[in-house]
């Protein structure tokens, strides 16, 4: 009888058989747990650094039109300005004047630039104050390329689907917004008024995750009724 109550004694209790299990489900479900944790914070982190180094640009000629003239704000540099090559060599920011006429056919062209490290898709254009809510000198018809698709307009502005519109890394991509005059909105203004409405932003996208690129605030584009040159 002594032996058998020394061999009771030396025996795990039940209660403590049935932790140990419990305890090492627990440890091997916090070392999983905190393994999706760092492969989701490194995903994240490599998204949004590639989504961080695309940016948005426009070049010396942003705005072409058929039917329609199109100077700068201010007029013109002063000649004490101007460099040996003929450019503005003061630090004015000369903003395109669009004079919308009846009929008239424009470009604006941008371009998106990725500079990091991986390939982004471009998904979609906006076009703040384009929508067909506001009262507007002009209408946006398409993007080009690969923008033929017009999505729902948001609160602010027009969209345009560009799905499918790769940008690889260390290169661009331009894009043209066509746009044409306005008529119905046209009484709405006074000839020489007009809008600048915020510059285009695209929205791009890289491993799942999507950001908005915003235009730099300095590329806005005035659109008067009636040619500039009407109203000196």
């Amino acid at each position: 009888m002594g032996e058998t109550m020394v061999a009771e004694r030396l025996e795990p209790a039940p209660e403590k058989k049935r932790r140990e299990p419990r305890r090492r489900a627990l440890l091997i479900a916090a070392i999983a747990s905190g393994a999706i944790a760092v492969v989701v914070a490194g995903w994240q982190i490599a998204a949004w650094t590639a989504l961080g180094a695309v940016r948005i640009v426009y070049d010396a000629r942003p705005v072409a039109c058929e039917g329609a003239e199109v100077t700068l704000d201010p007029p013109g540099a002063s000649d004490e300005f101007l460099s040996d090559g003929g450019f503005a060599g003061d630090e004015t920011f000369y903003s395109p004047v669009v004079g919308v006429e009846p009929g008239m056919t424009c470009g604006v062209r941008f371009f998106v630039v990725n500079d990091g490290w991986s390939e982004v898709d471009a998904r979609a254009v906006a076009l703040p104050g384009m929508q067909e809510e506001f009262v507007s000198l002009i209408r946006p018809t398409m993007v080009n390329p690969n923008g033929q698709m017009r999505l729902a307009d948001t609160d602010d502005a027009a969209v345009f689907a560009i799905e499918g519109m790769p940008v690889p890394a260390g290169d661009q991509q331009s894009f043209t917004v066509i746009l044409e005059a306005n008529a119905e909105d046209a009484a709405g203004y006074e000839q020489c008024s007009g809008f600048m409405p915020r510059p285009p932003r695209v929205t791009v996208s890289a491993l799942g995750v999507e950001r908005t690129v915003a235009s730099p605030e300095d590329s806005g584009i005035w659109y008067s009724d009636g040619a500039r040159s009407d109203c000196d």
